[in-house]
């Protein structure tokens, strides 16, 4: 564990918190010091859930230390009288791991009648993702049991979690789409299970794994232990979607033939997929508008508009090819801060991003540097990418945890299936749209309110010309070179220049709505090449030099 002013990842308590927050029935008590209870803080402030979190801090205080008494004990037999759970897991913090304490003797000295697991979530060697994902998949090891499969279609959907990025949408959007496919679900877990549950785990013909970061491990065992055949691809975009749908009825199919044999009741009529309308909120329309929409003009003009994208291995691989894929846009860079995902996100964003614009690192400076090199049109990232994104002042829409509370939302906003498919081309387009909005407020000013009598008189004389060619000729030449300026990213330095009175006037001929945006852009220009003194000839010069 290291300590760091941003972290992409929590601790291992907070892994911890988000199983156990998600099922039902069960408790996480957290062995800590009073201000280790900022867990419970957290999930209150994000997870817009009535309930309180199911979680608990057995405090550690000097006191106790001094004494050599624990409170553990205690603080289990009050959860099990308050709340009767099924299952209390317990969980040292990175502070109390330093006291070596004997945690299971401890909570056996409680003499609870429900189960007591004793997790070993060790922050020096774990972080957020990897102790959620360990303490899922013990569960299920600990609890699924075998089960004669179900007698109908039916999945287990494993992953969505509490504090998940927009799992719970995404979960609205799986739903829908197996109940159009007639497929039943057995199990969501750990959103929403029980320890039961759990158990009937292995009746489910197919298990449905789509997040990388939670999930995989449990449905793997499953595979192993159970045959349960199981699908780990995130449908994420419409194409991506319909292969998965076609995956998945091959999957049901093969197990529900295998099924019939094996058990002798009547044939189960094969899967097949229905008209795509039956997919789409009406039931008329086509189940996604994206590929129209990528062919609009208004999607068009963002074919050359470069994307980087950063976040966890799900969602930087959906996004990344979803943008490239289905509307058409250029990927300046991509990368993750799980490296322990980092091969897998190499190989399956092969051919989409050269070798070298790969980043993997858990250190958001590194992130915020290579945006500032590349200074991409569209920054798709973490909350962390938006805060660099705006001091850049570039567009930005996160797509991976970690997250801001505005990113934790009541409407619906999947990301999975074909509602995320047009979920996230709304966030790209409203983005870089509000993003180019911005661009022109900064352009535009207050809209002119505040120009002064001689603007006004200029305007206007500007307008009963009925267009002077040598005025026109200016004005166009100077708002170009003032685009061709906006768009070098190099960095200036900060010595301030000076206008002569042939380079004012030609500057007083733009018009007042892009003026100070272009005279800030010709001076630096006149920085970067070391003019102190911009003049008309600086001027044309620096023309023929940037726009060629």
């Amino acid at each position: 564990m290291r300590l760091a002013y941003w972290m992409y990842e929590g601790t291992a308590h907070h892994g911890v918190g988000r199983v156990m927050n998600s099922m039902r029935n069960v408790h996480a008590v957290f062995h800590a010091p009073q201000g280790d209870d900022y867990v419970n803080t957290i999930f209150t402030m994000l997870e817009r859930t009535p309930s309180f979190p199911a979680m608990t801090t057995s405090v550690v205080s000097g006191t106790d230390l001094a004494r050599g008494t624990i409170r553990l004990p205690e603080t289990l037999r009050q959860v099990e009288a308050k709340l009767n759970p099924e299952l209390i897991v317990v969980v040292a913090s990175c502070s109390t791991t330093l006291l070596q304490e004997n945690l299971e003797i401890a909570a056996q000295s409680a003499h609870v009648n429900c189960d007591v697991l004793v997790y070993d979530a060790n922050p020096y060697r774990m972080q957020e993702i990897t102790a959620a994902e360990s303490l899922f998949t013990h569960l299920v090891k600990q609890y699924a049991a075998p089960t004669p499969l179900t007698d109908y279609p039916s999945v287990n959907i494993l992953g969505p979690a509490s504090l998940g990025f927009h799992v719970k949408h995404d979960l609205t959007s799986l739903r829908r789409m197996l109940k159009t496919l007639g497929v039943q679900v057995n199990v969501v877990a750990p959103w929403g299970a029980t320890i039961d549950d759990l158990r009937k785990l292995p009746a489910a013909w197919v298990t449905i794994a789509p997040y990388r970061e939670l999930g995989l491990k449990a449905a793997a065992y499953l595979e192993e232990q159970f045959g349960s055949l199981a699908l780990y691809d995130a449908p994420i975009g419409v194409q991506p979607t319909l292969r998965w749908l076609d995956t998945l009825i091959e999957m049901l199919n093969t197990v529900g033939a295998r099924h019939t044999r094996s058990n002798g009741s009547a044939n189960v009529a094969p899967i097949k997929i229905p008209p795509l309308t039956a997919f789409s909120l009406d039931g008329m329309s086509a189940p996604s508008a994206v590929p129209w929409f990528a062919r609009t003009a208004d999607m068009e003009s963002f074919s050359n508009k470069a994307a980087f994208v950063f976040g966890d291995a799900t969602r930087t691989v959906g996004i990344t090819k979803f943008l490239h894929d289905e509307l058409g846009m250029p990927i300046a860079g991509a990368g993750t801060y799980l490296k322990h995902q980092a091969d897998w996100v190499r190989a399956q964003l092969d051919g989409y991003v050269d070798d070298a614009d790969f980043l993997f690192t858990d250190e958001f400076q590194q992130v915020a540097q290579r945006i500032g090199e590349l200074r991409p049109e569209l920054v798709c990232g973490t909350q962390m990418e938006r805060h660099t994104a705006r001091k850049l002042d570039l567009n930005c829409m996160v797509i991976a945890p970690p997250t801001h509370i505005e990113n934790h939302l009541l409407s619906y906003k999947p990301f999975l299936g074909f509602d995320g498919a047009d979920v996230i081309a709304d966030e790209v387009y409203t983005t870089a749209t509000l993003g180019m909005e911005k661009h022109l407020i900064d352009l535009f000013g207050d809209a002119g309110l505040d120009v002064d009598e001689e603007q006004n008189g200029a305007q206007q004389e500007s307008a009963s010309t009925n267009g002077d060619a040598s005025l026109a000729d200016d004005q166009n030449q100077v708002v170009a070179l003032g685009q061709a300026v906006a768009n070098n990213a190099a960095v200036a330095s900060a010595q301030s220049v000076s206008w002569s009175k042939e380079a004012e006037v030609m500057l007083k001929k733009v018009p007042f709505f892009v003026r100070n945006r272009v005279r800030n852009n010709v001076e630096k220009y006149a920085r970067e090449h070391n003019h102190a003194e911009i003049t008309a000839e600086v001027l044309i010069t620096a023309k023929e030099h940037i726009g060629g």
